[in-house]
């Protein structure tokens, strides 16, 4: 399928817009979710949800006006609808200053249960990236897809054309259960697994009972919600506030932890020697403030083990706790892990059994056997092979370094294979003939793009969120900055004889954590526009947290500031150790021995000299 045939298969109707009328808002507190009318009046996301009528809002009234962004209280609307309200924030500081009305532009998620699309699909995306999303698809990290610097006026043409490829940006943000992720391996064991159908079957099991998406994107028509798949308004375990916050749920297999499962706030792992055997994890989330000390990253706790038949049963039972006793008055405080750490794991695992009508037998914690970043050529059968495509953070653009946008686009063309996306934003092209082997290399090289086994093992290893310039959440650049972090890290690493050794770094704009930084062996962590927080130790099986290494480091003291610990690394590992184990079991003496000096430190040194 060629891209012209992919834009004409995807034309459709032409958008219905219904105005409805609300109080429009003039600003957001975002730390506390609270909204300022121009009455003066304080509403709160919770209040905000509960007069959307089921996520209507005033999105269609807004969708017809001439401005280019949308007020506060429909920027929270939207999020439910894949949406986020953005601006380019590298244009920001000059436009205020001049007084002038910022460059408003949207993000749009697509939520793909389990990563996996047709050849069909990504052909459509990768026209209407190169039509009305800047010439650009970002691959997430939980296995969406996104595009970036989409025009208010092009949103809503966008929409209903993603819509025809089969895909939704429905539930792709919001306070719902988010895209369900599964390890994307096509190995014949783990096939039988099922986690394609069971990551499927919960996606629309827990979509948001509301057929508000139908009408304002597809056809202005109110419909079944049957139509999206997902449970009728009386069946559904939502109410009309949705969730405090968002909800991640995760699956993956007792072999290979790659979608870090314990990070989620329900955690499924698939026994691959026994698939009926189902072990349920609850309480994990990454997400923490840089200046409020009560938010915290932690991992889920296990609960126990069931059957793969009662699997919806527990999870439905968790969102109903999460939805009647998360904490609707605090936003930062709102997601699963802080009940699950206030009121214990016995006490959570008594209230899903209660709810769920199930008994947890009692189960060990998984500690997985393989580190699987599914890059590179994955054999399936013997005519048959999947290759993993590293992409630059999940970016797929063309750039003078690699023109990732047609070299993905001819592939899927030539081969029309199936696709899935990992953890890590990178992508696998599944199913090729082995008589393509060479013919795929050669589109990979006619296009710039270096196969995994051609990068250093930390360049293959690591990845970064999006950040500056369209997150409004980012303290310090990231996705920009990290190409340049890796190569001087790697430069240093030659200088020391390391250069083939696995370093993985992980690094985010701000403390949120959406490239789960605190899961790397190496977490960069943004914390103002020149500095950054180190965290290490991590594991590579995704079953530890990293812990605070230096606070407050200016970006070009980075690689320096790590230097010493990575010489102690080399001259003090024992055989085999990777580096955040080494970390793990250094003493705070040790530590304190080759951590670099602060901001504030160094500051305070020069002026005391």
């Amino acid at each position: 399928m060629t891209i012209d045939a992919a834009i004409g298969a995807t034309q459709l109707r032409r958008q219905i817009r219904i105005p409805i009328n609300m109080t429009k808002l003039v600003g957001i507190n975002q730390r506390e979710g609270q909204m300022m009318t121009d009455e003066s009046k304080t509403l709160t996301v919770e209040e905000i949800k509960a007069r959307s009528s089921w996520l209507r809002g005033n999105v269609a009234q807004e969708l017809q006006e001439d401005s280019t962004s949308f007020e506060a209280d429909t920027a929270q609307i939207l999020k439910f609808h894949g949406i986020y309200v953005q601006d380019n924030r590298d244009t920001r500081t000059e436009r205020i200053r001049a007084k002038v009305e910022l460059d408003h532009r949207c993000m749009i998620r697509v939520a793909i249960p389990g990563g996996r699309l047709s050849a069909d699909q990504y052909l459509a995306l990768d026209a209407l990236a190169r039509k009305l999303g800047s010439g650009s698809l970002r691959l997430t990290t939980r296995q969406g897809i996104q595009f970036h610097f989409v025009a208010k006026a092009d949103l809503g043409e966008l929409m209903n054309l993603i819509n025809d490829t089969l895909l939704t940006t429905w539930g792709g943000c919001g306070d719902v259960v988010r895209n369900v992720t599964a390890c994307p391996s096509s190995d014949e064991g783990v096939k039988r697994l099922g986690l394609d159908e069971l990551a499927q079957t919960i996606s629309l099991q827990f979509k948001a009972p509301s057929d508000a998406y139908y009408e304002l994107w597809i056809d202005g028509t109110r419909v079944p919600n049957q139509v999206l798949g997902a449970a009728p308004v009386a069946e559904s375990v939502y109410g009309p506030t949705m969730l405090p916050r968002k909800f991640k749920i995760g699956l993956t297999t007792s072999r290979d932890n790659c979608v870090d499962v314990f990070s989620c706030d329900v955690g499924l792992v698939i026994d691959v020697n026994d698939p009926r055997r189902v072990r349920i994890y609850a309480g994990g989330g990454l997400g923490r403030s840089g200046t409020d000390d009560t938010t915290f990253a932690r991992l889920g706790d296990l609960l126990g083990e069931v059957d793969r038949l009662q699997v919806l049963d527990v999870i439905t039972a968790i969102v109903g706790l999460h939805r009647d006793e998360g904490n609707r008055e605090d936003r930062s405080h709102a997601r699963l892990k802080y009940l699950v750490e206030a009121r214990g794991v016995s006490w959570v695992r008594s209230e899903v059994e209660r709810r769920g009508g199930v008994s947890f037998s009692a189960a060990t914690p998984d500690t997985f056997v393989v580190e699987d970043d599914h890059l590179g050529e994955l054999v399936t059968d013997n005519d048959h092979f999947d290759f993993g495509v590293k992409l630059p953070s999940g970016r797929i653009v063309n750039r003078e370094n690699g023109r990732y946008l047609d070299g993905v686009a001819a592939i899927v063309d030539e081969f029309n294979p199936e696709l899935a996306i990992t953890a890590r934003g990178d992508l696998i092209v599944r199913g090729v003939a082995v008589s393509q082997r060479d013919r795929l290399r050669e589109l990979l090289a006619l296009h710039g793009i270096d196969a995994p086994e051609e990068l250093s093992p930390l360049h293959r290893a690591s990845f970064a969120c999006v950040a500056l310039p369209t997150c409004g959440l980012a303290l310090a650049e990231s996705e920009r900055y990290l190409p340049e972090f890796l190569d001087e890290f790697h430069t240093m690493l030659a200088e020391l004889s390391m250069s083939e050794e696995s370093f993985e770094v992980r690094m985010t704009g701000c403390p949120n954590g959406c490239a789960r930084p605190y899961l790397g062996e190496i977490g960069i962590v943004g914390r103002s526009k020149r500095s950054y927080d180190i965290f290490i130790g991590a594991d590579r099986h995704g079953t530890r947290l990293n812990t605070l290494f230096a606070r407050d480091v200016d970006r070009g003291a980075l690689v320096s500031g790590l230097e010493p610990l990575v010489r102690r690394y080399r001259d003090q590992r024992r055989a085999g150790e990777s580096f955040g184990d080494f970390y793990f079991r250094l003493d705070d003496e040790e530590i304190a021995s080759v951590r670099p000096a602060s901001r504030q430190r160094r500051s305070r040194a020069k002026s005391e000299s």
